[in-house]
C-alpha cells in the first residue's frame, strides 16, 4: 500500500546527528533533571525534531522514540494544566501551553509514521508485521492525543488527521494486524504518567485506537467543556468494544450507523445525513447502537445511585455529572440530533454580558436599592459598585432558537461552554437569555460561539436560602404558553434540590417557592421549575 501521510521532509545531509541509543538518550533525559515542563518541552521538541528530519533506521527510529515517549507524556501532563480548564479565548499562557503540547504530539506522531513508511519500503519484509503493529498503534494514539488539545481548545482539527487515521487502520488491515494487541511501554517507576492512561491500557489494538478517535469526533467536543472532553475519552476506554466496523451491507435501522470514507480526509458522518449511497470500495460503516445500550444500562446505574462495576465510573465521581454526560453521549452516538430551524444571515452587533451576577444587574440594577429596608442582604450580594460591563459582539446568523456569534478583539476573555449570557441589540428594551452551546476558536484570538435561546428576558431577584450564609442573586424566567415552557428560576449550581423552599424577594414584594423540577443543569447554574406556596 502506498502511503501518502503528513510527515516531514529527510535532509539528505543533516547538520546535527539524532542520538538513537536509547543508554545514551535515558541518561541525557537523567541528566537534564529540571521540573519545569515548558524547559521541558523545549528538550523534548527539539531532539524530535533532530530524529524527525533525518534518514534513520526503522528499528533505531522506533527505539528512540519509545524511550522520549513517557517524558513527553508526562510533560503534556503537566501543560495540559493551564489550558483544561482556560475561559475561551485563551490567555496567553494557556494559548503557549496548548500550543506546545500540541507540537511535541505532532513530532511523535511524525516519527513513529517514518517508521511505518520506512518499514513498508523495505523489500524483504518477512518478520516486520509485529514492528508495523507497533508503529501504526503508537503514531494513532500520538495522532488521537494531538487532536484532543484541538478539541479541548476548541479549535478545528486539520485535514490530514483524518487522512492520516484512515490510511493507518487500513493499512493494518491490509496487514492484518489491526487486532494485535500492542502494549504501552511506560518508565519503570512512573507507571502513571498518562493523561489518559485507562485508555492507554484497555484500548490497545490499532482497530480500537481507531474506534476511539472516532466516537470523540462524533461526540462533537465543541459543545462540551475541556474536563468533560477528557472524561468521555477514559469512560469509552471501557466500552470501545461495544462498537463495531463492518463493510457497507444494506441496514434495517440506520439508527447509531455512520459512514467512513478510507480515501477521504473527513471524519465520520452519520448515514441518515448521506447524499448518496455509501461506496463499497471506498466506505465502510461504524455502528454504535450496542455501545448506546450498555450506556442506557449505566445510566439507570446512576439513576439508582449506584456505579458500574467495572470502573468506567471513578467512585469519586460526581454522578449526576456522569449521568448528564451519558444523556448527552447517548444522543449523540445513537439518533443523531436533526437542526429544526434554519439559520439566517444577519450582519450587527449586539452587547452580550456572561453569568447570573452580571445579567442580573444589567437587567435590573436597582431591585436590592428598591428592596434593601424590608430584605437586607450580604455586601457581596448587593453590591453595585462594579456594574456589568457588556463587551461587544457580532451577529453572524440567527435562527427561531438561536444565534451564532463573533468576539470583538476588545471583549473579554471569559466564556466557557455552558455558560448563560445575557445579549441585547441596539434599541431592543431587554436582555434575551440564551446559554453557550458551543466554541470555535481561531487565530489572533478569534472565536465564534453558538447561542441557544431560552428566554426573551429575565427579572432579577433575591433568594434567600435555608444552609446559605448569604443570599444569591437569581433570575426569573416567565411562562411561554406558545411553546408550554414553564416559568423557572437559575439559580447557582447546586440550589436544587426535590421539594426544597425559598424565599424570593422581586418587585418589592416578598414570596416563598417550592423548587419542583430541574430542568437543566451545567457547570455554572441550575434551571429550575417552581410553584408558589401560599
Amino acid at each position: 500500500m502506498a502511503l501518502n501521510l503528513n510527515i516531514p521532509n529527510l535532509q539528505d545531509d543533516p547538520i546535527f546527528i539524532a542520538e538513537t541509543r536509547p543508554q545514551n538518550i535515558n541518561e541525557a533525559l537523567a541528566v537534564l533533571k529540571t521540573e519545569n515542563a515548558m524547559d521541558m518541552a523545549t528538550y523534548l521538541q527539539a531532539e524530535l525534531e533532530t530524529l524527525n528530519r533525518q534518514k534513520v533506521s526503522a528499528s533505531s527510529r522506533l527505539q528512540a522514540l519509545d524511550c522520549y515517549r513517557p517524558h513527553l507524556m508526562r510533560t503534556v501532563l503537566a501543560l495540559a494544566e493551564s489550558y483544561r480548564k482556560s475561559a475561551l479565548p485563551l490567555h496567553d499562557e494557556a494559548n503557549l501551553a496548548a500550543t506546545t503540547a500540541g507540537a511535541l504530539w505532532l513530532e511523535l506522531g511524525y516519527g513513529y509514521k517514518l517508521a511505518l513508511v520506512d518499514l513498508q519500503n523495505q523489500l524483504i519484509k518477512l518478520g516486520t508485521d509485529k514492528n508495523s503493529a507497533h508503529a501504526i498503534q503508537y503514531a494513532m494514539h500520538a495522532i488521537a492525543e494531538h487532536t484532543l488539545v484541538y478539541y479541548q481548545t476548541y479549535v478545528i482539527p486539520p485535514a490530514h488527521i483524518w487522512s492520516d487515521f484512515h490510511q493507518l487502520y487500513y493499512c493494518a488491515v491490509l496487514l492484518d494486524i489491526q487486532n494485535i494487541s500492542v502494549q504501552h511501554a511506560y518508565m519503570p517507576t512512573e507507571k502513571n504518567i498518562d493523561p489518559n492512561l485507562a485508555s492507554a491500557n484497555l484500548v490497545t489494538s490499532i482497530e480500537n485506537t481507531y474506534k476511539h478517535a472516532l466516537l470523540m469526533s462524533l461526540a462533537e467536543p465543541q459543545h462540551l467543556i475541556q474536563q468533560d472532553i477528557r472524561l468521555i475519552a477514559e469512560y469509552l476506554a471501557h466500552y470501545i468494544h461495544h462498537t463495531q466496523i463492518s463493510a457497507v451491507t444494506a441496514l434495517d435501522n440506520i439508527s447509531g450507523a455512520f459512514v467512513i470514507d478510507l480515501s477521504s480526509n473527513k471524519p465520520p458522518t452519520p448515514y441518515s445525513k448521506q447524499n448518496n449511497q455509501p461506496n463499497p470500495l471506498t466506505d465502510i460503516l461504524f455502528q454504535t447502537i450496542d455501545l448506546v445500550r450498555t450506556m442506557h444500562q449505566d445510566l439507570s446505574q446512576l439513576q439508582r445511585h449506584q456505579l458500574p462495576k467495572n470502573g468506567s465510573i471513578p467512585a469519586d465521581a460526581n454522578r449526576d455529572d456522569y449521568a448528564e454526560l451519558l444523556t448527552y453521549l447517548i444522543k449523540h452516538w445513537g439518533i443523531t440530533p436533526q437542526r429544526i430551524f434554519n439559520r439566517s444571515l444577519k450582519n450587527g452587533d449586539v452587547d452580550l454580558v456572561v453569568g447570573i451576577s452580571d445579567i442580573w444587574q444589567a437587567s435590573e440594577q436597582g431591585i436590592i436599592n428598591n428592596n434593601a429596608n424590608n430584605h437586607p442582604i450580604s455586601d457581596i450580594s448587593s453590591t453595585l459598585s462594579f456594574p456589568a460591563r457588556p463587551s461587544r459582539w457580532k451577529t453572524l446568523n440567527i435562527s427561531a432558537t438561536g444565534i451564532l456569534l463573533r468576539r470583538h478583539h476588545t471583549a473579554e476573555k471569559n466564556i466557557r461552554i455552558g455558560d448563560l449570557i445575557g445579549i441585547k441589540g441596539k434599541g431592543e428594551p431587554h436582555w434575551s437569555i440564551g446559554i453557550i452551546r458551543w466554541a470555535n476558536c481561531g487565530d489572533r484570538d478569534r472565536l465564534d460561539i453558538g447561542v441557544q435561546f431560552i428566554a426573551p428576558q429575565a427579572h432579577s431577584a433575591v433568594a434567600t436560602m435555608s444552609g446559605r450564609r448569604q443570599d444569591e442573586r437569581v433570575l426569573l424566567l416567565s411562562e411561554i404558553a406558545a411553546i408550554k415552557q414553564a416559568a423557572t428560576i437559575i439559580a447557582p449550581r447546586g440550589t436544587y434540590e426535590p421539594a426544597r423552599q425559598l424565599t424570593l424577594t422581586y418587585n418589592s414584594k416578598i414570596r416563598q417557592i417550592m423548587l419542583t423540577r430541574l430542568v437543566e443543569r451545567s457547570h455554572f447554574a441550575e434551571r429550575i421549575q417552581y410553584s408558589i406556596v401560599g
